[in-house]
């Protein structure tokens, strides 16, 4: 974590800014490809980048580097390294990753080199209308390519994910109930990340979801909200453990989702707040408890 002003550790990039560090990143040693490490690259295709788990604001007692810089927000990688977006980035080149040092001093951010792919791009409906978010949604997930930038695409910038209140009690290391929101987009992402890694989560098969012949859909008075009301039902299977058994994790529950456009002249919606409730009647997980358990 950065030192607050009056001392503390740095990080050891930070000390070192220049530290070269061998390691797989799926691509030739030869190949000319270079790019930056972000929170939403795929790891299947760079796996030598660090899995930044976190992305925090500024807690507004200002958090400052040993330049003085103060930090307006900041990722935390696996590794429990803490990077500075605006000035600290990770570059892989062939099988080399490097910290590099701020714009100015030779690292990437001077010299344009783009952000490391979250994934191909999957082929999604236009946000036109409210329905084909949950679809992009189910998309992103049962596809072969789990485009994390594409998930986060569907979400408001104010988004909010409200478990059930058991899950709640349950977690509350994961939920936390004293804070204004308790699950937001930067817990989102770091979900998403997890879930949506193929080394953790082989297939994800969706069997219940929107419906439109069947579900309740419920329109504001200005048409600029709807909300959606619909079980689900989806299987999650991980890779073969060491005695070659995969475990599925299925969930099933009920969704209330949220979803919004500015205008209807020219819509773009998007999800604003998910709503979750268990199932009583069956022991399989809900969306809330898989996101406890990833979250870990």
């Amino acid at each position: 974590m950065p030192a607050r002003a009056g001392g503390g550790r740095l990080p050891l990039f930070r000390l070192l800014p220049g530290l070269l560090l061998v390691l797989g990143c799926g691509l030739q040693d030869s190949a000319l490809v270079e790019c930056r490490c972000t929170p939403d690259t795929n790891h299947a295709l760079f796996p030598g980048c660090p899995r930044m788990v976190a992305v925090e604001a500024n807690d507004g007692k200002g958090w400052v580097t040993a330049a003085g810089d103060t930090l307006d927000a900041y990722w935390i990688t696996a590794a429990g390294d803490t990077l500075d977006p605006d000035v600290d980035w990770v570059l892989v080149k062939g099988t080399a990753v490097r910290w590099t040092g701020p714009v100015g001093s030779g690292g990437p951010l001077s010299t344009g080199v783009p952000e490391c792919p979250s994934g191909q791009p999957l082929n999604l409906f236009e946000r036109t209308r409210p329905a084909y978010v949950l679809l992009n949604l189910q998309r992103v997930f049962e596809s072969e390519s789990r485009n994390v930038s594409q998930y986060l695409d569907q979400l408001a910038v104010d988004f909010t994910f409200v478990p059930d209140p058991l899950d709640v009690q349950n977690h509350p290391e994961v939920y936390a109930v004293g804070a204004d929101t308790l699950w937001g987009r930067d817990q989102e992402r770091a979900f998403a990340q997890a879930v949506l890694d193929p080394d953790r989560i082989r297939t994800i098969h969706f069997t219940r979801w929107y419906e439109s012949s069947r579900d309740q859909r419920i329109a504001s008075e200005d048409q600029l909200l709807e909300t959606f009301i619909f079980p689900y039902e989806v299987e999650f299977t991980e890779p073969p453990g060491p005695d070659g058994e995969a475990r599925v994790v299925a969930i099933k529950g009920w969704s209330e989702i949220d979803l919004v456009t500015p205008t209807l002249e020219n819509p773009v919606w998007e999800l604003r707040q998910w709503r979750d409730r268990r199932d009583a009647a069956t022991a399989k997980f809900s969306w809330g408890e898989l996101r406890a358990e990833f979250a870990r």
